[in-house]
């Protein structure tokens, strides 16, 4: 069996940066670990199969394997904001370095296309300074949004709420993905311990990302959260937690700030308080984080920013809180409603785009194949399950079946998804050909 000239050195460092030792790696690939060592030393080389192997485990590309000195990972955009011990600022896993990569290409999509079509820049997004006052920075996002005061007014479960304003937000322009694992592999989860969620600022396509693996009342906080990276201008990836540590950043504490005033407004916080008066602590707290759709800690922290309960007292019961919390993880599995899950994680605002960009032929379906981590076949089940607005997907997409059908007879348009740049020109002559 031929052998790959691969780089020994790339094997290293797609090793080092996937968080593996040389046992790991060899343990995956189910050889022993002096065949790995081989390869790493330059004494010995993979066979294709095996090497192609490498890259699927790594969560490289295959041509990663066969550069000459590893790629440059950086993301200078990306402020991090985080506050997580041992662990060094910028430094991120190769699932979060992933989903921000994949949420970069969604955002340059639509910003190009957007301003292909004349749209005019979304006024909200960096119109306060990290210095305003939190009240006014959490009106002006209801306002602009359109939501209740509160927001979770006439609710009864947490999940509309955050649907409602992930609802709400969309409606404004913003890209809103929700996902727990990166680029849709189910096989590769994202830790909430490591972030919960982060802010894309951009005049015409701003995207909001949030993890799914965080419970749904963290959720909710972490798009409030980063509703006011977005009103304040500053990308970032987040942690968000309610309270303020010594060590949290001052712009995250400002969102935290609003954050709070947004779900729990001043407004309305304060008689609710006064309605559950005689209470214990912890209960109020309770009734509280039941009547606005929040976490209890939420409750406390407002109650302790709006001067009812004193530090002392928010310390001893955000304790009690932390000790009778157990964490929950929303795991994503690999069933469930495909559309559901395809506009979760890839936004409405983005899926309406791409397909309504197939539509016009102004997109290949590769194109869009890779924009919304979906194979090509998942397409065409799009296309055969669309009723319109029954599956809740861009009306009359059915419509371009047969160009969907057409590219799937193109088998070759598969390699494309792994970065063969040469496929490309097969899927223009279909398409220059009238088969899309």
């Amino acid at each position: 069996m031929s052998q790959v000239p691969i780089n020994p050195q790339l094997l290293r460092w797609a090793r080092q940066r996937a968080g593996l030792t040389v046992d790991d790696l060899a343990r995956k690939l189910q050889l022993q670990p002096a065949r790995v060592g081989e390869w790493e030393s330059g004494a010995a080389r993979p066979s294709w199969p095996q090497a192609q192997k490498l890259a699927r485990v790594l969560h490289i590309p295959f041509g990663y394997l066969f550069l000459s000195e590893p790629p440059q990972t950086v993301l200078p955009t990306i402020a991090d904001f985080r506050t997580l011990a041992g662990v060094q600022a910028g430094r991120f896993s190769p699932e979060l370095e992933d989903a921000l990569n994949d949420a970069l290409r969604k955002r340059d999509w639509l910003r190009e296309r957007r301003i292909g079509e004349g749209a005019s820049p979304l006024p909200f997004v960096g119109r306060f300074t990290p210095d305003a006052p939190a009240d006014q920075v959490a009106a002006d996002i209801r306002h602009q949004l359109g939501l209740p005061m509160p927001p979770a007014a006439g609710l009864k479960r947490w999940e509309a709420h955050l649907q409602r304003l992930v609802a709400h937000a969309e409606e404004a322009g913003i890209v809103v993905l929700q996902s727990g694992v990166a680029l849709g592999d189910n096989r590769r989860p994202l830790s909430v311990e490591e972030f919960r969620g982060f802010t894309l600022v951009d005049d015409y396509a701003p995207v909001i990302f949030i993890n799914t693996r965080d419970s749904i009342a963290g959720r909710i906080f972490t798009l409030a959260h980063e509703l006011a990276h977005l009103w304040s201008g500053t990308s970032g990836v987040s942690n968000p937690i309610p309270g303020e540590a010594p060590e949290t950043p001052a712009v995250e504490r400002f969102c935290n700030r609003v954050a709070g005033e947004l779900l729990a407004p001043k407004e309305a916080f304060l008689p609710a308080w006064r309605r559950h008066e005689g209470l214990a602590l912890d209960e109020r707290a309770q009734a509280l984080a039941q009547a606005f759709r929040v976490s209890v800690f939420v409750a406390l922290i407002r109650a302790y920013e709006l001067g009812l309960i004193s530090r002392s007292a928010l310390d001893d019961a955000y304790q009690q809180a932390r000790q009778a919390t157990t964490a929950v993880e929303a795991r994503e599995g690999g069933g469930g409603d495909f559309y559901r899950t395809l506009r979760s994680r890839n936004s409405r605002v983005l899926v309406d785009e791409v397909l309504l960009a197939l539509r016009q032929g102004e997109a290949l379906y590769c194109e869009a194949a890779i924009l919304l981590n979906v194979r090509v076949g998942a397409l065409e089940k799009c296309w055969n399950g669309c009723r319109g607005e029954a599956c809740g997907l861009l009306p009359g997409c059915q419509r371009i079946r047969a160009g969907a059908q057409a590219l799937l007879r193109f088998r070759h348009c598969a390699v494309l998804l792994g970065g063969a740049g040469a496929m490309g020109a097969g899927a223009d002559h279909l398409q220059s050909a009238g088969g899309l």
